[in-house]
């Protein structure tokens, strides 16, 4: 299976640019690993963005640039949880977490919404009372 998933992600490597602005946080790590990739998937972001969206339960993502001391790595995570500055790392969301959040914010309100949007439908404030309370 590992195998596989690592065949599929140097085929199929989506730029970092077709993903939402906003998904894609510089110098942020996130915490949570469900799977931690290093060789193909850690070839580059865009690898590492590939083996997310290929990856069953993937929200999230995290590819730590190669330093002097470690190799580069990607990191899967279940969920997209707050990320934390990591001057070396770049996390983002994955490509199908992404799209849905897109197509949320696309679609029209609905009916409940646009009321609540609305200021004529607004229920009107009670009227004040000129003395005070209790006295």
């Amino acid at each position: 299976m590992m195998i596989a998933l690592l065949m599929l992600v140097q085929s199929a490597s989506p730029a970092p640019s077709a993903l939402p602005s906003g998904a894609i946080l510089e110098a942020q790590a996130r915490r949570g690993v469900l799977m931690r990739l290093d060789g193909a998937a850690a070839q580059s972001v865009e690898a590492c963005i590939s083996a997310c969206d290929l990856t069953p339960n993937c929200q999230a993502w995290t590819y730590h640039q190669p330093e002097t001391a470690r190799a580069a790595r990607c990191d899967l995570h279940p969920i997209a949880g707050p990320s934390h500055f990591d001057p070396g790392a770049i996390t983002g969301l994955s490509p199908a977490l992404a799209a849905r959040i897109e197509a949320g914010a696309e679609r029209a309100p609905s009916l409940r919404e646009r009321r609540a949007l609305s200021p004529e439908d607004a229920p009107e404030a009670p009227p004040r009372s000129e003395e005070l309370a209790g006295g």
